[in-house]
Parts: structure tokens; C-alpha cells; sequence
């Protein structure tokens, strides 16, 4: 497998906020959890060396907003996983995400 890698990037606009965004190359050092599954505080967690993201809801009661947002997540996650399938087996779906 490749080394895998992180990279944050910074972008702004005269009189606009900035934007943030952190991309993940992962490799087998990466690792993605799912935790506090039994507690008021579930989160998804994906790291890569010294580079991390947590993914939950807002703090407080869950709401069905949060858990449609978590459903959109999943699937997402779902779909990513089928296309890196493909490409591993040497196909290709033809399409590409936006």
C-alpha cells in the first residue's frame, strides 16, 4: 500500500470568510472508529498520524435532523466504499462524484 498523507488547505476571498478544508489519503496507518456508540455522545472518528476528525452531532439531544445527517453520512461513506471496490478490482464505474 501507498503512504498515505494529509493536507489542510486555506482559501479566502477579499471580504469573505475564510474556508478550511482537511484532506485524507489514508493507507493501513489510518484508522476509523465509531465511538461513545453507548453513551449521549456518538462520534465518528478518522485519524492519520497527527492529523484527526471527529464527526457528531450537535451536543445536546439528538434530533431527527441529526440522525438524517448521519444517515447522508452513511451512505456517502457507502458509495465511496463501492467505487474504491471497483477500482480495486480494476473497473471502473465510469462516473465521478461531484
Amino acid at each position: 500500500m501507498s503512504a498515505g498523507y494529509t493536507y489542510t488547505s486555506i482559501s479566502t476571498d477579499p471580504g469573505e470568510p475564510a474556508r478550511i478544508s482537511v484532506s485524507f489519503y489514508l493507507d493501513d496507518r489510518a484508522w476509523v472508529r465509531a465511538c461513545g456508540l453507548d453513551t449521549d455522545r456518538p462520534l465518528l472518528a478518522v485519524s492519520l498520524g497527527e492529523v484527526s476528525v471527529s464527526i457528531a452531532p450537535v451536543p445536546g439531544r439528538a434530533s431527527s435532523e441529526d440522525a438524517r445527517i448521519a444517515r447522508e453520512l452513511a451512505s456517502a461513506a457507502s458509495e465511496y466504499a463501492a467505487a474504491v471496490g471497483q477500482l480495486a478490482a480494476g473497473s471502473s464505474s465510469g462516473t465521478t462524484a461531484a
